[in-house]
């Protein structure tokens, strides 16, 4: 077996341990507590993670292609993974679920934001602030409207990260997202 295949067995093996320990979480432990484990679990399997192929997803006219690469088969979790293309960005969104991200490969930025009405974001949103996140990086967020944010690749190289959302995502892979007008 060549050494390429070696690496993408151990991969893969990884990825779906990630998906069994979070499927044993999220349905023998309180919903409260789903995000900061499922967290811990990323952020433990995230380095053994990469090589996944997106020759069949197609690029979004944003700039990125999502590919479902798993949903539990009771709605708790769906696993997700992006390819960002430089330039990409995501439209300001909060999401309809608890959520977690990391960093495959690549560099993701992120800006966040608060609601200038004191949380009811009906009126303008104002940045609080952004980051760059790397290789090994990984982040969570609270259901909406909490963690309201956008992604984006400001970098001349592709990057691609992985998602884990609290939601079935089987048939809309954009049904998390609750999109913002800025």
């Amino acid at each position: 077996m060549p050494k390429d295949a070696i690496a993408y067995q151990a991969a893969h093996t990884e990825l779906s341990r990630l998906i069994a320990e979070t499927g044993a979480l999220t349905c023998s432990v309180s919903n409260s507590v789903h995000r900061p484990a499922v967290e811990c679990l990323l952020r433990y399997a995230l380095p053994h993670i990469d090589g996944l192929d997106f020759s069949d997803t197609p690029v979004n006219d944003r700039g990125y292609a999502r590919k479902v690469l798993y949903t539990h088969p009771e709605g708790h979790f769906s696993v997700l993974a992006l390819k960002w293309m430089p330039g990409a960005e995501t439209p300001i969104h909060g999401h309809n679920a608890w959520g977690c991200v990391g960093v495959i490969e690549g560099e993701i930025g992120c800006e966040t934001y608060c609601c200038r009405d004191g949380g009811q974001c009906e009126g303008d949103l104002t940045s609080t602030g952004r980051i760059l996140a790397g290789v090994g990086a990984v982040a969570s967020v609270e259901p909406n409207p909490k963690g309201i944010h956008r992604l984006f690749n400001p970098t001349g190289k592709a990057a691609v990260t992985l998602h884990i959302y609290g939601m079935d995502l089987s048939e809309n892979p954009t049904a998390v997202n609750v999109p913002y007008q800025h």
